[in-house]
């Protein structure tokens, strides 16, 4: 929900700043967790960390778009958008080891880098950024927020509530109205919280789309593959991580071969290739069954991490090529919130259709089933429930091929300024 604010704080404080600030406050928030006394300190101490977790994605990309030289950004990209999701990556394995451990450590072994961090940024990244005293849009911030919220809540709790509750409508109509009326303040103020004027940019509309329909199959395989090992394999949390550790290892060369391939190939080509893959891993993984080995799914979890890696970077990339230099961190906090926002709601409607699916499953199968034990029942509906979830994520990846493809023709922001101005002088 603070994602949106980030534009306006880097214009306003400078990127170098509010990078230093957010790192020191993932840090901080990072000891406190540590030392929480109960759950509910720590649901606390995380939202004051997600506060600053928010911020520093947007934050950091807005400032390789500001720093570095084009030929240099879709590398750079690539390593950005590399970090962003080892995390997923070989975050089971590592919070698997410390959990049986000890769950503190969780929390204190990024403090040392959090650090470091801290202290390369301060003497290394440059503060050449030309501030801006511009007043905060705070109807904007409030509707962004509060819709955030609602659409949070609503795909968060739908298995739970149902379609007949009263919060479940309750929330879909305040989320309804609040983005309504987010579009309205916005394209009405000379200084919005979010210039979606960006959006008439059809090279970063199209882009946009294809990285939000990645970020809802990539969600899918991080939420459900674990779900699927240590419910119906029995593997334990950290046996499940060092099985993703070969799909990280994948995920990791891909991201940075996009990167390097992008000038070359261009993100069309990249894209649709990465899809194409995507698609045809998350299709293989509607067809789980009970006695599905773990060489499978390890091989065709490396395979799906290749297409990941191989267009989510150059669909960022695409993006903020787009828009120019002085747009770039209106862009990047519209990227970034609608990717998290999307995340979340990735999650939520999944588990709500792996429900649905459940009450579904479990009723043919008790009807009509062969009389198996209870346990049999169980291992059979949930696997036939993800199934489905998978089923309908590769439907959605399918999505992403055509869309990419219409961007073959399109041409950065920076040579189309740039070809004006050759013809400005030309004149």
């Amino acid at each position: 929900m603070i994602t949106p604010v980030s534009g306006y704080l880097i214009d306003r404080f400078g990127g170098k700043s509010m990078f230093l600030l957010s790192l020191a406050g993932i840090t901080i928030g990072s000891v406190l967790c540590a030392l929480s006394w109960n759950i509910y300190a720590l649901i606390g101490f995380r939202m004051v960390q997600g506060l600053f977790c928010g911020l520093i994605q947007p934050i950091s990309l807005t400032m390789i778009y500001r720093t570095l030289p084009r030929e240099r950004q879709p590398f750079a990209v690539s390593v950005w958008s590399f970090s962003t999701v080892l995390g997923t990556a070989i975050g089971p394995s590592l919070s698997g080891w410390f959990q049986q451990h000890d769950w503190h450590l969780i929390f204190l072994v990024t403090v040392p880098i959090g650090a470091a961090a801290w202290i390369a940024a301060l003497i290394l990244l440059p503060s050449r950024f030309t501030l801006v005293r511009k007043r905060l849009d705070t109807a904007g911030l409030v509707l962004a927020t509060v819709g955030s919220l609602s659409l949070l809540l609503l795909f968060g709790n739908l298995h739970a509530w149902g379609m007949e509750s009263p919060l479940t409508w309750g929330c879909l109509i305040i989320s309804i109205l609040s983005a309504i009326m987010f579009v309205r303040v916005e394209l009405r103020k000379r200084e919005p919280l979010l210039n979606l004027r960006l959006f008439r940019n059809i090279t970063f509309t199209i882009s946009l789309a294809v990285s939000l329909i990645l970020t809802f199959a990539l969600y899918s395989g991080v939420y459900f593959i674990p779900l699927f090992l240590e419910e119906i394999q029995g593997l334990s949390p950290f046996q499940v991580g060092l099985l993703f550790l070969p799909a990280a290892a994948c995920l990791t060369i891909a991201t940075f071969l996009s990167g390097r391939w992008y000038t070359s190939w261009g993100p069309a080509i990249l894209i649709a290739l990465g899809s194409l893959i995507l698609f045809v891993t998350t299709f293989r993984f509607s067809k789980l069954h009970m006695e599905t080995t773990l060489i499978s799914v390890m091989i065709w979890m490396c395979i799906r991490n290749v297409g990941s890696g191989l267009a989510i970077s150059p669909a960022t990339s695409a993006a903020m090529a787009a828009v120019t230099e002085q747009e770039s961190g209106h862009a990047s906090a519209l990227l970034n919130w609608l990717r998290q926002v999307f995340s979340s709601i990735s999650l939520g409607m999944f588990t709500s259709l792996f429900y649905a699916r459940m009450n579904v499953h479990e009723s043919r199968l008790s009807n009509g089933g062969p009389g198996e034990s209870a346990e049999w029942l169980h291992r059979m509906v949930y696997t036939r429930s993800i199934d489905d979830v998978f089923l309908m994520a590769s439907g959605l990846v399918a999505l992403a091929i055509p869309l990419a493809l219409l961007l073959r023709r399109r041409r950065p922001a920076a040579e189309l300024s740039g070809s004006s101005t050759i013809q400005e002088s030309s004149a």
